[in-house]
């Protein structure tokens, strides 16, 4: 029997795959959760063996709650469930160690196809993505660029790190655009989630 937990903030979407999910006789779902909150709660109060998360979450995103489960519960395996492309937060769902990336809008056998595969210990990737070497180390920042992210993942508007930087808003918006061009992500969003995937980067 594989054991699942499943975090989505939609009651909506919860309740298709439940359906789904008690339809095959090998699976269990064991947990749910709304928010990022309440999903580290469930980790700890529910033993499982995959978890079925959406990058989207209220409280916590999906991207930042890889890094703490896997502190509490490091033989949990991940399933990220997004709407987003698998070329935007694939490769760095991968590198953080999830084994899996499904679309929302696939087909529902495709999903209990991937968690077996998942079960039997597969990543369900794409090639591009398992192929790909590792981001952060063919990404280079200058000094400034480290320092303008590090205030942009904080929530600092142009204005607020043109101040503390003592620099016009055109050069902030400069940096950010170079920022967006070399991890190549496509908004501020995207920036945020880089910085709390690669720490270490914002730490050189």
């Amino acid at each position: 029997m594989i054991r699942l937990i499943l975090a989505d903030d939609h009651a909506v979407v919860r309740k298709g795959l439940q359906l789904f999910i008690g339809y095959e006789d090998n699976l269990k779902l064991v947990g749910e959760a709304s928010d990022g909150e309440e999903l580290l709660q469930v980790i700890q109060d529910q033993e499982a063996d995959i978890l079925l998360l959406d990058l989207d979450m209220p409280k916590m995103n999906g991207i930042t709650a890889i890094r703490k489960i896997k502190e509490l519960a490091p033989d949990l395996k991940i399933i990220i469930l997004s709407m987003h492309p698998e070329d935007l937060y694939g490769k760095t769902a991968y590198q953080m160690g999830a084994y899996g990336y499904m679309i929302k809008d696939e087909e529902p056998k495709k999903l209990i196809v991937a968690i077996n595969k998942v079960a039997a210990g597969e990543k369900v990737f794409s090639d591009s993505v398992l192929n790909a070497k590792k981001r952060d180390k063919a990404i280079r920042l200058s000094q400034r660029e480290i320092e303008v992210l590090k205030l942009l993942s904080t929530g600092k508007s142009n204005k607020d790190i043109s101040e503390e930087l003592e620099i016009s808003d055109k050069t902030v918006s400069t940096y950010k655009l170079r920022l967006l061009n070399k991890i190549g992500a496509k908004s501020v969003v995207d920036l945020v989630n880089f910085s709390t995937a690669y720490p270490e980067i914002l730490n050189r």
